[in-house]
C-alpha cells in the first residue's frame, strides 16, 4: 500500500511538471504575425516594376499595376532584357527547329512589341515600357565575372551582340557589363524617383531574376549617394520557385511552400474580377510566351497576388561570391 501511494504521487508531480512544461514551451513559442496590409495607393503613387524579361511585370503584378492606374498613379515597367535568350521559345517559332542569332534579335523585338500591347492592355501609354536590353540568360554574369572594364564586356551566346542598341541606353557607350546595368538603373530611377518599386526576390531560381534584385539594390545605394534624401518603398515579387505554383489549383495564390515572406511575411493585393480578366487579356498579348508555356502564364491569374517586403540591406556590386549562377 505505501509503494502503491508513493507511485501516485510521483505521477501527479510528474503530471504537474508536464503542464508546466507545456504551458512554459507555449509562453516561447512565436505568435502568428499578423497579416501585413498591401501598400496604400494613391494618385502620388509613382510605381516602378523592374521586370528581368518581358511577362514578368503582367505575371507578378498586372493587378497592381491596374489599381495604380485606377487611383491616378504613375507606372513604368524598366526591362532588363528583352528574353530574346529563350532557346525552346525561338526553336518553336521557326518550321524548321532551328535559330541564329538573326532568329535571336528577332525574337527580342517580337517579344518587346508584346510588351507594349500588353501594357496598353492594362491601360498604359507607350511611354511605360523602357527596355534596357541587356543579355537575356546572363545578367547573374554581370554580377562578378563580367562587371567592369578589367575585361571584355559579356557577349551573349544568343543575339551575339556585347551591347544594348544605342538608342536604347541612358548612359553613352554601354555595354554588357555588370556597372553599366547599375549606372542604367541608377540614371532610371533618379529621373523618375519611383515611391513603390517591384523587383524580384533574390531566392527567385532564374539566375535572371536572382540577379535583378542585386542590380536594384546596387543601384538605388547609387541613388541615394547623390540624393541622400530620396526613399522609397520596395517590394519582392517571385516568378520561379520550384513547382509553385502550379501543383495548387486554389482560386487564390498561396505563397511559395518553404519560403517565408521576408521582413514583412507576404502581403496579399486582392484582385477583383475585373482585373483578373484584364490580367488574363494582358498575357494574352504574349503570344510566344502562349505559344511556348501557355500553362506557366495561366498559373499566375488568380484572385490575387504575393509581395514581400525585404530586410534593409546595403549590396555594393561586385560580389566576392556568385550567388545567382
Amino acid at each position: 500500500m505505501m509503494r502503491s501511494s508513493f507511485a501516485r504521487r510521483l505521477m501527479a508531480i510528474a503530471a504537474v511538471l508536464l503542464v508546466f512544461r507545456e504551458d512554459s514551451a507555449a509562453a516561447r513559442r512565436p505568435h502568428a504575425r499578423p497579416q501585413t496590409p498591401p501598400p496604400v495607393i494613391t494618385n502620388d503613387t509613382r510605381l516602378l516594376v523592374v521586370a528581368p524579361h518581358p511577362d514578368d511585370e503582367v505575371l507578378a503584378a498586372g493587378g497592381l499595376i491596374q489599381q495604380v492606374r485606377a487611383a491616378g498613379g504613375k507606372v513604368r515597367v524598366a526591362y532588363l532584357t528583352d528574353g530574346d535568350g529563350f532557346a525552346d521559345g525561338v526553336k518553336l517559332e521557326n518550321r524548321d527547329g532551328k535559330a541564329s542569332a538573326k532568329d535571336f534579335r528577332g525574337y527580342g523585338r517580337r517579344r518587346q512589341k508584346e510588351a507594349r500591347a500588353a501594357l496598353a492592355a492594362l491601360g498604359l501609354g507607350e511611354d511605360a515600357a523602357t527596355f534596357l536590353s541587356f543579355p537575356d540568360q546572363g545578367l547573374c554574369r554581370l554580377i562578378r565575372t563580367y562587371w567592369s572594364e578589367r575585361r571584355r564586356p559579356y557577349k551573349s551566346p544568343y543575339t551575339r551582340r556585347d551591347r544594348p542598341p544605342m538608342n536604347e541606353t541612358f548612359v553613352t557607350d554601354t555595354e554588357y557589363r555588370g556597372e553599366d546595368l547599375t549606372q542604367e538603373l541608377a540614371t532610371l530611377i533618379g529621373d523618375y524617383q519611383p515611391t513603390l518599386i517591384l523587383v524580384p526576390r533574390k531566392e527567385d531560381q532564374h539566375p535572371d531574376h536572382c540577379a535583378a534584385w542585386f542590380f536594384l539594390a546596387d543601384a538605388l545605394g547609387d541613388v541615394r549617394r547623390v540624393k541622400p534624401d530620396y526613399s522609397t518603398d520596395v517590394l519582392n515579387y517571385i516568378v520561379h520557385f520550384k513547382d509553385w505554383p502550379f501543383e495548387d489549383e486554389r482560386s487564390a495564390l498561396p505563397a511559395p511552400p518553404g519560403l517565408n515572406g521576408g521582413a514583412s511575411g507576404w502581403i496579399q493585393v486582392p484582385l477583383t474580377p475585373a482585373q483578373m480578366k484584364t490580367k488574363r487579356a494582358a498575357l494574352v498579348k504574349y503570344k510566344t510566351q502562349q505559344h511556348a508555356m501557355k500553362w506557366f502564364l495561366d498559373g499566375f491569374v488568380r484572385t490575387n497576388e504575393i509581395f514581400s517586403r525585404p530586410a534593409p540591406a546595403r549590396v555594393v556590386l561586385p560580389l566576392k561570391h556568385q550567388p545567382c549562377c
